[in-house]
This record gives structure tokens, sequence and C-alpha cells, in this order.
């Protein structure tokens, strides 16, 4: 057989996500990162799900008219902006010159832009958390995701929204949280420690493994309740040092070493049971 190697997946749903990164990361965790603008969150918009918005283009309007003539796709109605995402339009199938596209790019003002349909996978650049709608997501934004040919920004209307299971994380965001992008300033910002990676502020590697530790000590602390009572799980260090405990016999009659009581009590004093 010959030998191969499989492309790296570019982006993938909030679960798949977590398995990547390991060590006890949750989708609250990448939630909660998006939600402080840490890193942004993806969407695909497929067949049945195309959503229209105004694009406005980056740039002076005769270099993006220049772009979207030369990139030969106007009689397509599929314009590529980047590697994933894609807009839908059939605005540019009669323009014959780069005036002609600029003239249709003036068309809701002097800013160059269009009215299309977004499809493929677009980053979540910008949202609003509305708790009350079961698709909390609102208010958004998008850019582009992956090697930008068009550089553009997309607005939707206000009603549109996604719940969790709409959003994906993409292979950028999952490099940021692991820290494996290169060339970054560290920053203060209150008390807490970021990294600037271009115009966005990523959760540094230390807020990351003490969210994570906090996730695996309330995991504890938990079974510890379930299985041994509150008491335990409040007090574990007096019934582990304790040889005719529950704790301590089941662990004997098992052959499996108990770490210190002193070491599980450091391990859980900042941890809460979240009750649901």
């Amino acid at each position: 057989m010959k030998d191969f190697e499989l492309p790296a997946l570019e982006y993938c749903t909030l679960e798949r996500a977590t398995r990547f990164i390991g060590a006890g990361c949750e989708v609250e965790d990448l939630l909660h990162w998006a939600e402080i603008g840490a890193i942004n969150l993806s969407h695909e918009f497929g067949r049945d799900d195309s959503m229209l918005g105004y694009i406005e283009f980056d740039g002076t309007l005769m270099d993006v008219a220049n772009k979207i003539f030369n990139s030969e796709q106007r009689h397509d109605y599929y314009i590529n902006v980047s590697e994933f995402s894609i807009i839908a339009t059939s605005d540019f199938e009669c323009c014959e010159t780069v005036e002609q596209v600029a003239e249709v790019l003036t068309k809701y003002g002097d800013k160059p832009r269009v009215k299309a349909y977004l499809k493929g996978v677009w980053n979540i650049s910008s949202f609003i958390i509305n708790r009350d709608f079961t698709a909390p997501y609102v208010k958004l934004c998008f850019s582009p995701l992956g090697d930008v040919d068009i550089n553009c920004n997309a607005s939707v209307n206000d009603e549109s929204s996604f719940s969790e299971k709409d959003l994906l994380v993409s292979r950028e965001a999952i490099s940021i949280i692991l820290g494996d992008e290169c060339k970054v300033r560290k920053l203060t910002v209150g008390r807490k420690k970021v990294y600037e990676i271009g115009n966005r502020t990523t959760v540094s590697k230390e807020e990351v493994s003490k969210t994570i530790a906090n996730n695996r000590a309330s995991m504890i602390k938990a079974l510890l309740a379930i299985h041994y009572g509150d008491d335990v799980a409040e007090s574990p260090r007096k019934f582990i040092e304790s040889k005719d405990s529950e704790i301590c016999k089941d662990f004997q009659l098992r052959g499996i070493a108990l770490p210190s009581g002193k070491t599980i009590a450091d391990w859980l004093k900042d941890a809460d049971i979240d009750f649901a």
C-alpha cells in the first residue's frame, strides 16, 4: 500500500474538538472562550441553510472590483472569497468590464458591498447571546475561513440566530487553544494574561490549564459525593487518612494505591459540585 498523509481536519463539531484538545476540555469551555473573544467559532451554510447578508469588502472600490472580475466566477453565481467561504449572487453575471463590477458594488452605498447568500463555512466574528431564546446566538457577523482571496465581512438579519448544535470549531481555533500559534505578543488585561494574535486576544495556556484542572477536580468531588457521601467530598483528608473508612477499604480491596489525604484535599479545595 502506498504511504500517504491525510490532510488535517479544517473544522469539526464542538464535541469532536473537545476530544482533539483533550485534558478535560468541555464544550462549555469552548463556548466561554468564544464569548470572551478568545477564539472564533464557525458555521457551515449548507444547501438548505443559506443566509442572506450584506457583504462589505475590505479595500478600495477598484481593487475589490478587479478581484471579483479576475476571479472569473461572475457567471457561476458563486464567488469564493476564501478557501472555505462562498457568496452566492447573480448580481455580477452581466458584468463584462471591471467598471460594471464597480457599479454593482456601489448599488447600496459608496463602500464596496453586495447583497448575497452565504455558503460554505464562515467564521462567526461577532455575536450577542440572548439566553431567553432557544437559539441564543444572535446579531451575527461573519468573516471568511481559511486562506482569503477577497477579504470581507458579512452581517445578516437581526432575526437570524444559532443554537449550540449549529456551531463548529476550526483548526485555527484549536491551534490557538493548544498554543500552536507562533509570533504572539504577551499582554496584560486586568489580572488575566492573554496573547494577541492579529487583532484578537486569546486566553493564555495558564488560563486553559486552570479551567481544565477545575473541571477535573469538580468531577472527582462529585464522584466522591455520589459514592461516599457529602462529608467525604467536603472533607476527604479526614476519611482517606482513616484506615477504617469505607473509601480506604474499597481501594485496599481492589489493590489500588490511594493518594494521600493532603494531596486529594489540595486538588479539591477550590472545586465546586455543579448541581443541575
